[in-house]
């Protein structure tokens, strides 16, 4: 299974706390550890040119160590999971710092100078762009009474200069303001014109996204902001990675637990921190496991993820602790086949049935508890052919923005299965990756015995356990 876990909580297991948590995670026959750019990020914001930065080096070393480079990112068009030294990520993080620390018209163009082959055509271009005027669409949005306050605070100065130039110099003081001062208080502020109960938005028993569309609904505006999209979604990344993000900052901004903006000379809090935070929620929807002790990113990330249908656990340290300890530590073939038998007699199943055949049987049992290590969800159905045939198979929910299943995942669970079972009927036992072909596929195992049989196939990316055997037989 793979676990996100945020920098708060790795940090802190580098340092010697979170010692029974390490414990459990440690175990790489259970767990792949993944981490991400925004990781890198949150080790970046300590870097400095002036002073040296000894915590840096044995940070970024202790990634590779406890993730084995498997990093999530997004290559510009797509989010990939693959091994990745966390290194030249990190180089190329503080040159994407510098480069946007002057974001502005003159700088841009300056470095573009710089360049001997573009010079003489770069100065003609500065010259048209720096009169041309912007899309109307800002001009609108100025003169919009609901929107003026907004745009004044997310683009300073452009109101007096509509132009390409104006936009640039204009996102340059937006930047500085969030990323390194407390300028996010701005834009917050025509929020709260929202009035909305304190108490009842951060409820646990209301939905957030609900309680803020009904307060504009209250102010006559019936579209709420919530649901529209001020950019293009997808163009840089996938469409659902775009919408977490989206819907991260905007409870932030409506003030559904909303981060700490302060700026001291000890302490940095600003929009950048907030910013991060939302794509560690989003990337840690590829995973089963999202651990975060942040209280205000935790709740945040668990509003999101309900909202969206979203199968990933977002869970405390401690929290993660208890869900082991109850659905992932006891998970031997016998303390998973008496946890089967014990919901098999109690028919806690959903009918998913086919109304028009009667005579179909088809169920299926939720479960938190992992059996053998990795399937959360069981199956019963009877055969089209022979309705005495009646097959339990065991599958898994994957997290809903999952990036592919790892062999490595499923290992652990052969192994439980064929140190109960032995060798299948193959005489093949442990799972050993030379098994797998050259289209990424696994023939699995099939255990026959005189009135059952055990199946362990892949179908695509999922793979399922079944237990099958005929209801006459048993009565034999």
């Amino acid at each position: 299974m793979k676990l996100y876990i945020d920098w708060n909580v790795l940090n802190g297991i580098k340092n010697g706390r979170f010692q029974e948590f390490e414990k459990i995670i440690r175990q790489s026959e259970k767990f792949v550890i993944v981490y991400s750019t925004s990781h890198i990020s949150d080790i970046a914001s300590s870097y400095s040119d002036e002073k040296e930065n000894p915590n840096i080096q044995s940070d970024l070393e202790f990634l590779v160590e406890i993730t084995d480079c498997m990093c999530v990112f997004n290559n510009g068009k797509d989010i990939v999971l693959q091994q990745n030294e966390p290194f030249h990520i990190f180089e190329n993080e503080i040159e994407s710092k510098n480069l946007t620390e002057d974001f502005s018209f003159n700088n841009i163009f300056s470095v573009l100078e710089d360049n001997g082959e573009n010079a003489e055509m770069v100065a003609p271009l500065k010259t048209m762009m720096q009169s041309f005027p912007l899309d109307n669409i800002f001009k609108e949005a100025f003169e919009n009474p609901q929107s003026t306050e907004i745009m004044d605070s997310m683009f300073p100065g452009l109101k007096d200069n509509p132009t390409f130039e104006g936009l640039f110099n204009a996102m340059g003081k937006m930047l500085e303001s969030l990323n390194e001062k407390e300028g996010y208080k701005d834009l917050k502020t025509p929020f709260k014109h929202l009035n909305v109960n304190q108490g009842k938005l951060t409820n646990p028993n209301n939905n957030p996204f609900d309680v803020l569309n009904e307060a504009y609904k209250k102010l006559g505006i019936e579209e709420s902001p919530l649901k529209k999209d001020y950019y293009e979604k997808g163009k840089n990344a996938p469409i659902w990675f775009d919408d977490i993000i989206s819907a991260y900052i905007s409870l932030d901004m409506h003030g559904f637990h909303s981060d700490e903006v302060k700026v001291t000379e000890t302490k940095k809090k600003t929009f950048k921190n907030t910013t991060q935070d939302s794509f560690h929620t989003a990337f840690a929807s590829t995973c089963d496991f999202y651990i975060t002790n942040d209280k205000k990113n935790y709740q945040k990330a668990k509003a999101i993820f309900k909202e969206k249908n979203i199968f990933t656990h977002v869970l405390k340290a401690d929290e993660f602790i208890n869900f082991y300890k109850e659905n992932l530590e006891k998970v031997d073939f016998i303390a998973s086949w008496n946890k089967f038998e014990q919901i098999a007699k109690s028919g806690k199943f959903y009918d998913i049935s086919d109304k028009n055949n009667p005579d179909d049987l088809n169920q299926v049992h939720f479960s938190t508890f992992n059996y053998f290590g990795y399937f959360n969800r069981i199956y019963l159905f009877n055969s089209d052919e022979d309705k005495n045939s009646i097959s339990f198979m065991f599958g898994k929910e994957l997290p809903t923005n999952c990036l592919g299943v790892f062999y490595k995942e499923i290992k652990e669970m052969v192994k439980i299965i064929v140190d109960y079972l032995g060798t299948d009927s193959n005489d093949k036992g442990y799972f050993d990756e030379s098994e797998i072909d050259e289209n990424n596929h696994w023939n699995g195992r099939i255990w026959d015995f005189e009135k059952f049989q055990y199946r362990l196939v892949q179908d695509k990316r999922y793979f399922q356990f079944y237990y099958e055997l005929n209801i006459n037989n048993q009565n034999d």
